[in-house]
């Protein structure tokens, strides 16, 4: 996979603020059936009066049986269609019929799935009340069944300290709000061995978060149902989530991830789709990459965070908070020029946006992604257009003129045309031209041998060029030279010289 990950569902947001308020729990295994009035809980058969239910995508199940077979208890305010929460552990949880918001020990979450009341019985969200009291939840889609376990009687993890002394820092992003995200990372070591500080607009520290080793990606069904794919080193495969349900799936022995069901991720078309099959190879899901692109964070007591990067696909990026709010950073560029004529042109991911000088939005161009070229000039001035991946193939295009050229891995032209010990390195890649030439690329340029291995030609990239496009059929041409360290945008009608304000 490319690098990704998660933007965060309501399932895992609700989940980190479910987690943070847990204290201890009674050590318990509750199996349940949708559509099915039988519960047990460790072994032992018991009759609800309400089945669960499947509502919005999310398990419901009756309120009472289930919190007291997780030895609490349930107090309703009739008047507020409030259910207060307890066990014995001290944890608090309140919700309110139809009100995706919920609270525990009066810290305020966001549900997917309101309670509702069902044949005078009130259904609450099975994920949400279990992980309030310290218990996982597991989904078998095969029978629709829901088991409730764990909670062992162990406290709460201590409150992490992060220490940044050593790292270097960068600001990252200012939000519409005032607040400034600040990166800290270390120049010789991993992306993920950073943190994010949050300061408000008075220079206040309100947050620290710490980069965890996970990057990952969301695809979503034609039904609008989502996937959250992530690639894990310690799982040696991917962490999917799906419908509140973490699996892990490690690489089988034919190299393709496979969770604990048996079932198999297959990803097609540079990871832009994504097919899932059964343990018997039945296909059973048919995704897309949607574009939203995220690496969460995890502050000193545990609760998540995300850093979102191309939202949706677009040039937009930003932060979700532990508490599922999404703040997002559209005007924060990579890279922004001052064009000779008056206008601010901004890059970001393979988007060009152009603005006026106090940064309003005028237009915005993506990338052509089948237009990006490099030009290499020959000693006579002549320009070719180098298209291809360098270490396949590549075509020199020069008006009519097309020069194929075919990497030779194994660089036999080194060891019998280049026996001499000067020509040749580790670092040099060999192509076999079909004009008959041997060309050596090295450091952006392409030597040219004849067959007697005699230089005959010297070929220097000489600048870059991709093309934007707009929806409304404009195209601009960037080029950025390498002879002269300038670059410039060819609107169509004017070539606008750029000068660099931020980078």
């Amino acid at each position: 996979m490319k690098k990704h990950k998660i933007l965060f569902t309501a399932a895992l947001a609700v989940t980190a603020a479910a987690l943070s308020c847990t204290a201890f729990a009674q050590e318990k295994t509750v199996n349940l059936q949708i559509g099915s009035s039988r519960m047990s809980i460790d072994g032992e058969v018991s009759e609800l009066d309400s089945p669960p239910v499947i509502a919005d995508g999310r398990t419901l199940v009756p309120i009472r049986a289930i919190v007291e077979a997780l030895d609490g208890q349930v107090d309703w305010d009739n008047e507020t269609k409030t259910a207060t929460l307890t066990n014995s552990a001290g944890t608090e949880v309140k919700l309110t019929v139809n009100s995706k918001t919920a609270s525990c020990n009066g810290e305020e979450a966001q549900l997917d799935t309101a309670p509702v009341i069902i044949n005078e019985r009130t259904m609450l969200p099975i994920r949400f009340v279990a992980e309030s009291f310290g218990y996982n939840t597991d989904w078998n889609a095969e029978d629709k069944s829901i088991t409730i376990s764990g909670g062992e009687e162990s406290p709460a993890p201590e409150k992490e300290t992060f220490d940044l002394s050593g790292y270097s820092h960068d600001h990252y992003a200012t939000d519409k709000d005032g607040n400034e995200y600040i990166t800290y990372y270390k120049d010789d070591a991993s992306f993920f061995d950073g943190y994010l500080e949050v300061k408000d607009k008075n220079g206040n520290t309100t947050a620290v978060y710490k980069r965890t080793d996970l990057s990952g990606a969301i695809y979503k069904n034609a039904a609008g149902e989502e996937i959250m794919i992530a690639y894990s080193d310690e799982v040696q495969g991917l962490i999917i989530v799906k419908d509140d349900v973490e699996k892990k799936a490690p690489y089988n022995d034919d190299l393709y991830p496979a969770d604990e069901d048996g079932n198999v991720y297959t990803f097609f078309n540079d990871d832009e789709k994504l097919q899932v099959t059964d343990k018997n190879g039945k296909l059973v899901g048919e995704y897309t990459a949607t574009g939203e692109l995220c690496y969460p964070l995890t502050d000193e007591n545990g609760k998540t965070a995300c850093e979102v990067v191309a939202r949706g696909g677009g040039y937009e990026d930003g932060f979700i908070t532990p508490d599922k709010k999404y703040i997002g950073f559209e005007e924060n560029y990579t890279l922004s020029y001052m064009g000779s004529d008056g206008k601010i042109y901004n890059f970001k991911y393979n988007y060009l946006i152009v603005t006026d000088d106090n940064y309003k939005k005028i237009e915005d161009l993506k990338e052509d992604s089948d237009s990006i070229a490099s030009i290499f000039t020959a000693k006579d001035g002549t320009e070719y257009v180098a298209e291809g991946d360098f270490a396949e193939k590549y075509t020199l295009k020069s008006g009519s003129k097309t020069i194929t050229l075919t990497c030779d891995p194994e660089e036999e032209h080194n060891k019998v045309l280049f026996a001499q010990p000067e020509y040749g390195s580790d670092d040099d890649v060999y192509y076999d031209g079909d004009d008959g030439r041997v060309y050596v690329s090295k450091d952006n340029i392409f030597t040219v041998y004849g067959k007697d291995g005699k230089e005959e030609d010297v070929m220097t990239m000489s600048r870059y060029e991709e093309k934007y496009k707009s929806s409304k059929g404009k195209t601009y041409t960037y080029s950025y030279s390498y002879i002269d360290d300038t670059s410039c945008i060819d609107t169509g009608s004017e070539v606008v010289e750029l000068s660099e304000i931020m980078g």
